[in-house]
């Protein structure tokens, strides 16, 4: 009887600590006067139906945005994490860019701090990051990524050529974009970052791709490591759970490391960017080794750029860019079908492009002129922004004040801010219909009537993504080619709510990205039937 007394006891302390232990920190925001919506436990503020994939959680930050937004600064629980989101531009100014060095660093990562993933330019902190970001900046100038755009066309031609066969061979017009455009970024950055030849349409099944879908694949049990990781970090990072698989890993290491074995081996310069960090690895060393013959310089003023270090950069390139440019291609891609006013008027500029250019190649520079087709891939940032939710983690005790110089909030060391960029983006009153695609938002007549940082496609200040051109290229070239040669159509697969059909966090519609290609010929729309 007393065992049976004790056993029950037992349970019920373990019950209540449990409860205590999932119930979110309310407190955090109580005591500083932050508005927060109720939370449940362990979820949060994150409803059932969004971990289940049942629901979408863009619509979700939108929601609880555009009910809270009057505040300027509100709270939300990412499961029992509590995080301040701001919705005031001055506010954000003041994060991103005027007291930046109080906000210089992301969230701390779910990586291990021996892993090669933990010195990629995204995961590093401080100085460190401050040393890196100075390092690789010259790698990602206009005139670098000039370089390398003749590569990029090199895999625009392929992706090209793979439809009109499908139209030739098989009479075959709709494909699933999603898988095309993500065929044709495993290529690109193969070529671009890699520096080796993949051709993902005549050969579908080759390594590099393989290797990048395991690396991109939201599995569940992915998705659950990250779970627990925002649940239980230290007993996640104590049992050393790995989120990625390292195997992936090492098989870019051998890629990277053997080609730059080869390269220095054979004397071989190629534009891409291997090339432009073997570079910024070699200035790098020459200029610590100038530092070190200074008596002023200690050994802790010193940074490093090591393999590892290179490696890591690599890495990120490779992560950051297979999937967000094949995303922005499809959603695009999806809006110009979808609004064929635009498309048409898109096509109009290519043609006029193309007379002047006077059957020389498309180059860089007139590309990168196109003022309508920048308006079409502003308006799809603007719609379907890649990085939906920026975030920063305050370094120090900081009083975040109004436009007029009134504290809205005493940040605490540690705090974690929020900019929901998707929600901003899809303000009406920053950007009248959001729900509407109207490319001419972003013209010379209008771009001037958007509300400085309530469009944030890249992030803001220093850390805002230091790849930008090299995607919008990307993006830019392939478009140019896809509408120069076929018209956009839907297809009875093609979602027509393609808010209300994505669901969980996925950037992707439960219908996928259905398209029918029609070959224009001399002007004229030839359609090719099954």
């Amino acid at each position: 009887m007393v065992f049976e007394e004790l056993l029950l006891a037992l349970g019920a302390l373990i019950g209540y600590l449990l409860f205590k232990w999932a119930k979110p920190p309310v407190g955090h925001f109580l005591k500083r006067g932050v508005p927060y919506e109720a939370p449940v436990p362990v979820l949060g503020n994150i409803p059932l139906s969004v971990l289940l994939g049942r629901a979408s959680y863009l619509k979700h930050i939108i929601a609880v945005h555009m009910r809270l937004k009057q505040q300027k600064v509100y709270g939300v629980f990412n499961m029992r994490d509590p995080l301040i989101y701001l919705s005031d531009p001055e506010l954000i100014r003041q994060v991103g860019i005027k007291s930046f060095d109080s906000f210089a660093n992301h969230r701390k990562g779910i990586t291990d701090d021996s892993s090669v993933l933990s010195k990629s330019l995204l995961s590093l902190r401080d100085r460190r990051w401050k040393q890196m970001r100075s390092t690789l900046t010259p790698s990602f100038t206009s005139l670098k990524i000039r370089l390398m755009f003749e590569l990029i066309q090199a895999c625009n031609v392929e992706a090209v050529a793979y439809i009109e066969r499908q139209l030739a061979e098989n009479g075959a017009t709709e494909l699933e974009l999603k898988d095309f455009f993500t065929r044709y970024t495993n290529d690109v950055i193969a070529t671009a970052a890699f520096g080796i030849q993949v051709n993902s349409f005549k050969d579908p099944n080759n390594e590099f791709f393989y290797i990048g879908q395991r690396v991109s694949d939201l599995s569940l049990w992915v998705v659950l490591k990250v779970v627990l990781y925002v649940l239980l970090p230290k007993l996640m990072k104590a049992l050393r759970v790995p989120v990625i698989d390292m195997n992936n890993v090492e098989y870019f290491k051998k890629l990277v490391f053997g080609t730059i074995q080869h390269r220095k081996e054979h004397k071989i310069v190629r534009p891409d960017m291997i090339q432009q960090l073997m570079e910024a690895q070699r200035l790098f060393r020459e200029e610590q080794a100038a530092q070190a013959s200074q008596e002023t310089t200690t050994q802790e003023d010193r940074a490093e750029f090591n393999d590892e270090d290179l490696l890591a950069q690599c890495l990120l390139f490779f992560s950051a860019g297979f999937d967000t440019v094949a995303t922005c291609l499809s959603f695009t891609s999806y809006e110009l079908l979808m609004n064929p006013e635009a498309q048409d008027k898109l096509y109009e500029e290519i043609m006029a492009t193309e007379a002047q250019l006077g059957g020389k190649p498309l180059d860089y520079d007139t590309l990168m002129g196109m003022k309508y087709l920048d308006c079409v891939v502003s308006e799809s940032l603007r719609m379907w922004p890649p990085a939906y939710i920026l975030d920063r983690m305050c370094g120090s005790d900081f009083q975040l004040h109004d436009e007029e110089g009134k504290l809205v909030l005493n940040l605490k060391k540690d705090d974690l801010i929020n900019i929901p960029v998707v929600a901003l983006h899809h303000d009406p009153d920053n950007f009248p219909q959001p729900e509407q695609f109207r490319p001419e938002r972003f013209d010379d007549d209008h771009k001037h009537e958007i509300k400085p940082f309530s469009y944030l496609p890249f992030g803001i200040g220093q850390r805002s993504c230091i790849g930008n051109r090299l995607a919008l290229m990307e993006v830019k070239a392939l478009l140019y080619q896809l509408v120069r040669r076929f018209r956009l159509e839907p297809t009875e697969r093609t979602t027509t709510d393609m808010m209300g059909s994505i669901a969980g966090f996925h950037m992707m519609p439960r219908e996928s990205f259905w398209c029918k290609f029609v070959a224009r010929v001399g002007g004229e729309e030839k359609v090719h039937e099954n």
